[in-house]
């Protein structure tokens, strides 16, 4: 700054010696006479002296002014600058500083294309820029190697989706796409990769030229063609697995119901006490072992997805009462108790699978009479109502029921154990009170595949509560209990 204010006295100083001696010539009449008409040209030559003068002064200060805004905005893209170049800052030759800016500037941008380049150099995926006709610009070291050949090569050279028919050789290109294509690499091996296509656009939304990445992902959809290999041979051993169980189940009810068939006509028969208690025990080893089969026979088309679930009407106070009446039997053996209770809100008709009701019901009541030595088990049994269905004019409804018991209860951390295949909470248990461990997993896709679910709460030497629903519908005023299959209609 000290120059420049030099240079400005200098200038005005000078401007001013120059008005000061043209006012002396204009203001001593001697002069005049002696330069005669010489007179006039010096007065002008004086006048334009200092108009020239002022304009260089003028002009100068302008382009210091634009030099000054240039090298702030150089400042501002000089992004790495060391301490020599900043005491460059302070040269107070602005030419020589907007010089020296430019040229830093200049260094910071190949600093810059270097690091870039460095960048796309060391990556894997293949990179190249192309102009619209599909002429490669650029490649990086990926991309020619895959090709196998050399980027000085490559350039100029059509790309080789643009050369595959998989992006447009019109000049109509996307300004963005994505896709997968299959491109060989030098070893004549497919390698599949995930391309994305950009257009890249000046600062008025020309497109410059177009970018291409692709990523190899060859191992991914290798890995995705080994996953569905072992899918589909895992659903056809299923499938195999399900009719073998299906056609054994099938065939081993045969001989099992000729067994307990025969028992039941023996028992009919003369019998000593003690062959009686060995009939005895041949029908309840037949019927232990058709629960059995029943129960494998059931859990395989459930799990195969070809359990059927009917929808018919039935009266459900009728069943609860017809499974109560069936199990008590053992109730009073065991010397418990067993109470149902049904809210009055229920209605006495549904639609529904009565049969799968049933075996969901008589599974949870006899665990709960199994596993109970005092006390007794109850049934409650309410509903949620919804809107009704259109157009059949009929009501959605959620039945709701809940198995309590007396028993040994179960303890907390052994409740993940319950809703599995042939599991039970205690071994010693099984092999006091029988069973499979079939039960409530049956219970449970059963209460799934009728749009409900189930539920425990349960404490050791408290007791258990097991919770389901399932849903139904009915009709408003339907109570009378539908007819049996082939059952006369009383007049």
């Amino acid at each position: 700054m000290d120059s420049t204010k030099r240079k400005t006295g200098l200038i005005l100083a000078l401007a001013a010696a120059l008005v000061t001696a043209l006012s002396i010539i204009i203001a001593d009449d001697s002069i005049r006479e002696k330069l005669g008409s010489s007179y006039y040209i010096l007065a002008l030559s004086i006048i334009g002296c200092v108009l020239l003068l002022l304009a260089g002064y003028v002009w100068d200060r302008t382009m210091v002014q634009r030099l000054r805004n240039l090298r702030v905005s150089t400042q501002a893209a000089d992004l790495e600058m060391g301490p020599d170049e900043e005491a460059e800052m302070g040269d107070h030759d602005e030419i020589i500083g907007l010089a020296r800016q430019i040229e830093r500037m200049a260094r910071s941008l190949q600093r810059i294309e270097a690091s870039y380049r460095g960048i796309v150099e060391d990556q894997v995926d293949l990179i190249c820029r192309y102009r619209a006709d599909g002429r490669l610009t650029f490649v990086n070291a990926a991309y020619a190697a895959h090709l196998g050949h050399k980027r000085t090569e490559l350039h100029g050279q059509p790309f080789a989706l643009m050369i595959a028919g998989v992006l447009p050789n019109n000049g109509s290109l996307p300004d963005n796409a994505s896709f997968e294509h299959t491109l060989p690499d030098t070893n004549k091996r497919p390698v599949v990769l995930a391309w994305t296509h950009r257009a890249i656009k000046d600062a008025d939304g020309h497109v410059l030229e177009y970018q291409a990445v692709g990523h190899d992902i060859t191992a991914r959809k290798e890995a995705e063609v080994l996953l569905r290999t072992a899918r589909d041979a895992a659903e056809a051993a299923d499938h195999a697995k399900s009719e073998f169980i299906a056609i054994v189940s099938h065939e081993l009810r045969t001989p099992i119901n000729g067994v307990i068939g025969f028992t039941k006509l023996l028992m009919d028969t003369p019998l000593t006490v003690e062959q009686r208690d060995h009939v005895q025990i041949i029908a309840s080893s037949g019927e232990s072992l058709e629960t059995l089969v029943r129960d494998i026979l059931d859990l395989s088309k459930i799990e195969a997805g070809t359990l059927e679930i009917e929808n018919s009407p039935f009266a459900l106070r009728s069943c609860i009462e017809q499974i109560c009446h069936m199990l008590r039997p053992r109730v009073q053996e065991a010397g418990l108790t067993l109470e149902a209770r049904i809210a009055t809100d229920v209605p006495a008709i549904v639609n529904g699978d009565q049969n799968r009701l049933r075996q969901i019901l008589q599974n949870l009541l006899g665990n709960a009479i199994k596993f109970t030595e005092h006390g007794g088990v109850t049934l409650t049994v309410d509903c949620a109502r919804a809107e009704m269905v259109e157009p059949q004019k009929r009501r959605v409804v959620r039945l709701r029921f809940a198995v309590r018991d007396t028993g040994i209860g179960i303890p907390r951390d052994k409740l993940d154990r319950l809703f599995k295949p042939f599991s039970q909470v205690d071994s010693s248990a099984r092999r006091r009170r029988g069973g499979t461990g079939l039960g409530l997993i049956i219970a449970k896709r059963l209460c799934e595949r009728m749009g409900g679910a189930i539920s425990v709460e349960s404490h050791a030497g408290e007791g258990s509560t097991f919770y389901f629903t399932i849903m139904a519908d009915y009709q408003h005023g339907d109570t009378a209990e539908p007819f049996a299959e082939n059952e006369p209609v009383p007049a």
